[in-house]
């Protein structure tokens, strides 16, 4: 099978669209799928193998357009340029399935491409994502939501098959757009290897708590910092990812609450050092928020490196995480958005190296379930058989 994979997204790159892309398309390709993955030209040198920890698979070709986006002779933010580049790339590459995440690409290439071989990757609905940013809209905002239900309707009423990363994800698209196109659960993964092949660093000294990613509102960052202000026992927080301008406000939270002592901002640092930091942490944590996207859609990478690196974690009691996780089994389920909960949570696992090695144990056990081999595998799978009911 020829999977052409197209993106807006430059690949290799270090944000979690790009991360999440190189790693499906690597495990496609170790399992026998040719895969061109088309994607803009990286406007900076991050090499795959850095990313990986080992060469990108022989399988996958990597096809770098122009992206004249911010260019003085292109002043507007679209991607329609290209999107048109890559729809004529696509009728060189000849590919059986034409796989899309963008839902503005999507829409573009619906039409170009045949419905048999188009299928997109759904990672949460966006119409919903936007009416709760805008939970008292004006007229102009309701315009773009109806445009965003458009879009979404025919993108999922198109494509000949739909991934999505949680079952509730497939639910509530069923539940809102009425649609009957095939559909398969594939939440991200992790590569076992490469989460192993690093020392285990957890510090002698003061423990450390690790929150590792990007710093979206919606991924509740600002709870463990105020949960800091009644975690009783020795210990900092360590927050690694993020931009400076968001580092920036919870620094100032931080400080308001007169804990800044105790709480690390480390910044961005390069994809391949990601496992370093998991490794130096003796607690790992996620506290998601109820968002639909935190709550119902989300699959976090990081969720699946805390898992494959054996550590005791602490995450919001959340169905999207009860979808990976048994709680006390995998890891501490607490209410979302309660700072003494984790504090508590946190707390308990620091009086007892047991109960921490317990955890750690069954969260790579579980982890297993989840590499990126696994996930190409379902796929893989998935597509095969959309072809053989052309």
């Amino acid at each position: 099978m020829r999977l052409a994979y197209l993106d807006p997204h430059a690949v290799p790159d270090d944000c979690p669209e790009a991360l999440q892309i190189l790693y499906t398309v690597d495990a496609l390709g170790d399992i026998g799928v040719d895969v061109d993955l088309v994607t803009p030209k990286p406007r900076r040198a991050i090499a795959a193998e850095n990313i990986l920890g080992h060469p990108l698979s022989a399988r996958v070709k990597l096809h770098h357009l122009p992206d004249p986006r911010r260019r003085w002779w292109f002043p507007s933010a679209s991607n329609k340029p290209f999107y048109f580049l890559a729809s004529r790339l696509l009728r060189r590459l000849r590919a059986d399935v034409v796989l899309v995440r963008n839902l503005k690409m999507a829409e573009y290439l619906i039409h170009k491409v045949p419905r048999s071989e188009f299928v997109f990757e759904t990672h949460e609905i966006f119409a919903q994502t936007y009416r709760e940013d805008h939970p008292t809209p004006t007229v102009r905002e309701q315009l773009k939501l109806q445009a965003l239900e458009q879009r979404e309707a025919l993108v999922y009423r198109r494509a000949a098959g739909l991934l999505a990363l949680t079952p509730l994800l497939i639910e509530d698209i069923r539940a809102q757009y009425h649609i009957e196109t095939p559909a398969i659960v594939v939440p991200d993964g992790v590569d076992l290897a490469q989460a192993k092949n690093v020392t285990d660093e957890a510090a002698s000294g003061v423990p450390i708590l690790l929150y590792l990613g990007s710093l979206h509102p919606w991924k509740g960052v600002d709870t463990l910092i105020s949960a800091m202000q009644y975690v009783t026992r020795p210990s900092r927080l360590v927050i690694v990812g993020g931009s400076q301008e968001r580092i920036g406000e919870l620094r100032a939270q931080a400080q308001s609450q007169g804990i800044d002592e105790r709480v690390n901002f480390i910044g961005a640092v390069e994809p391949g050092r990601r496992f370093e930091w998991i490794h130096r942490a003796d607690i790992c944590l996620l506290p998601l928020t109820p968002t639909s996207i935190g709550s119902r859609y989300t699959s976090p990478l990081k969720l699946f490196e805390y898992m494959a690196a054996g550590k005791p974690i602490v995450v919001s009691d959340l169905p999207s995480m009860r979808a990976v996780l048994d709680p006390d089994r995998h890891a501490l389920l607490v209410k979302n958005g309660d700072a003494s909960a984790f504090a508590a949570a946190i707390d308990s696992l620091l009086e007892d190296k047991t109960l921490q090695r317990r955890l750690g144990e069954a969260a790579l056990a579980r982890a297993g379930e989840f590499s990126w081999r696994k996930r190409a595998e379902r796929i893989a799978a998935f597509l095969e058989s959309l072809q053989r009911t052309r």
